[in-house]
């Protein structure tokens, strides 16, 4: 249970994304994270030309890498290179390292959050815990005592019900009247009658 969480450590940096294109970055074209669109400045679900926001360093990353294959897919359209015998020259579209200067070139690290101190799941349990407990608090006022009431109901009949055997006992006990423990509670309330 005391598994400790692992992060990474780019998990609390801040970037700033500037889409330094002449076209909107749109969802078609990857503008989203884990299935969802990134909205822009303007609130719509798109990147304008020109537009720079502040992300979380991974959403920052994925929007960036995939502006860059983008930008290097639009650039190899065109009229296909021929080789000495008329066959269009097959070559990837880029390479990693031009790739990574592309999609670097859309960033700019800001800064790093605080990061908040490792906790085992029991420490994040135990500070729940802790928190239910501070909400229970200020619903009932620490100064305010809340009476502990004896209840005893009364039948139909008038006569006293008792909620168990010990409170049966305890009041054989108290009127000086002789009884076998032993017996049931139904049996021990036949002698307070």
């Amino acid at each position: 249970m005391n598994n400790i969480t692992q992060t990474n450590p780019k998990d609390y940096s801040v970037v700033s994304f500037h889409n330094a294109t002449d076209f909107t970055f749109t969802p078609e074209m990857g503008c989203m994270y884990d299935g969802r669109a990134i909205n822009g400045l303007t609130g719509s679900i798109c990147i304008n030309a020109g537009e720079t926001i502040t992300l979380p360093y991974h959403i920052g990353h994925r929007l960036a890498t995939n502006l860059a294959k983008i930008v290097m897919v639009r650039g190899a359209i065109g009229t296909p290179q021929l080789d000495a015998m008329g066959q269009p020259i097959v070559k990837s579209i880029w390479d990693e390292t031009a790739l990574e200067n592309l999609k670097n070139s859309f960033l700019t690290e800001l800064y790093s959050e605080a990061k908040p101190a490792t906790m085992s799941e029991t420490d994040k349990l135990m500070a729940k815990v802790e928190e239910y407990k501070q909400m229970v608090d200020t619903l009932i006022k620490k100064d305010e005592v809340i009476p502990i009431v004896e209840v005893k109901n009364l039948d139909t009949t008038g006569s006293t019900t008792y909620l168990d055997k010990a409170e049966v006992i305890a009041e054989l006990t108290k009127r000086n009247i002789k009884f076998d423990a032993r017996k049931n509670k139904a049996e021990l309330e036949k002698l307070i009658v």
